[in-house]
Parts: C-alpha cells; structure tokens; sequence
C-alpha cells in the first residue's frame, strides 16, 4: 500500500468518527426500527399502514420562524423545513424521522441535511453558503381533536461544506464543532390519503 493511500485512509477514519456515528445511527433506527416500535409482521399477516401529509409553522432549528411540511407513512417520514433567521438568509431541510410507540407521544430520532443561503448586499461582503448534517431527537405530541400535533426536537448539527466572507472567519473559529439547536412546531393534518 502506498504512502498516499494510508495517508488518506488515516484522513478518512480521523474525520470519520462522525460518518461512523451517522451510520450506526442509521442503522439503527431504520434498520432496527420494526422491533424497537414493538411491530411484527410475521406469518404472512401484514400491519395496516397509515399515511398522513402535514403542514405547519416551526420555531428554532434553522431559523427563528418557517414552514414545515411532513409526509409521515406509520412510523416513519420524511420533513421538509423551510426557514430563515433574518430577511437576508435562508435555510432548507430535509429530515428523515422514525417514531417509536404508537400512543399521542412519540419519541423520534432522525438524521438530516440542511442547506443554508445568506444574501448580502454590500459589495465589501460576499454571500455565505453552508451545508451541516443533522440529527434531531424529539417528541411529537398528538393533541386532543383529530388533526393538531405539537413537537419539539434538539438537532445536533455539524458542519460539512462552509463558504462565508473572509471578514466572518475569526482566528478561532471552528465550523466543524457539533452545535445543538432546539426546534418546537406545530402541525396540522392536510388529509390521510389512503393507503
């Protein structure tokens, strides 16, 4: 083996301990998901699906107001966040989530990208793009009626790819380190499409 290529696989296995973690995380939650949530198919029986698509506003994570949108199949789905901190920027995700138990509070853990915009209008000052890698753990709480939900989650969100101004950047600055964000929402049932 040559130098070059141990160098790189030391490279890869030093940055690696996050990619290690998302993929035991991913497994674990996707891959382990039916026995965790106490579901069984087994001997031909199947379990009836049900499929719902939600809407809603969301407050913290990647901005400080946005939309959400959720297409969420049993204990699974898929979540689409729109959001900005100010009128300059703005931030998107997308979330896979696997919920757990089947009472109106379910735990979820997810794993995400979101990629982040920000605009300026000052020449001296360039725009700034960021993409960070997600992993959000929450509860979502089923409210009295048919149609309301409320959630909140804690995201640990890690840098991948960051451009921003050189006048940003500090000596000190580390946009690798994991930084913990909390998010509340509320959501609202569009429909319940069959299955």
């Amino acid at each position: 083996m040559s130098r070059s290529s141990v160098g790189s696989i030391v490279h890869f296995l030093g940055l690696g301990d996050l990619r290690i973690s998302i993929l035991l995380l991913l497994t674990a939650i996707f891959g382990l998901s039916d026995t965790l949530s106490g579901q069984s198919v087994c001997c031909g029986q199947s379990h009836q699906e049900r499929t719902e698509l939600r809407a809603g506003i969301s407050v913290g994570g990647i901005g400080k107001l946005g939309l959400t949108l959720e297409l969420r199949r049993d204990s699974r789905s898929i979540n689409l966040n729109l959001a900005t901190f100010t009128q300059n920027d703005l931030g998107m995700a997308v979330t896979l989530r696997q919920y757990f138990g089947n009472g109106t509070l379910q735990p979820f853990a997810g794993v995400g990208l979101w990629g982040a915009k920000q605009f300026s209008n000052d020449p001296e000052e360039t725009s700034g793009t960021s993409f960070l890698a997600r992993l959000p753990l929450g509860v979502d709480w089923r409210l009295p009626g048919p149609d309301h939900s409320i959630a909140g989650n804690v995201a640990l969100n890690r840098a991948i790819y960051v451009k921003k101004s050189p006048s940003l950047i500090t000596p000190n600055d580390n946009p690798r380190r994991i930084v913990p964000l909390p998010q509340f929402s509320y959501h609202y049932t569009l429909r319940n499409p069959p299955t």
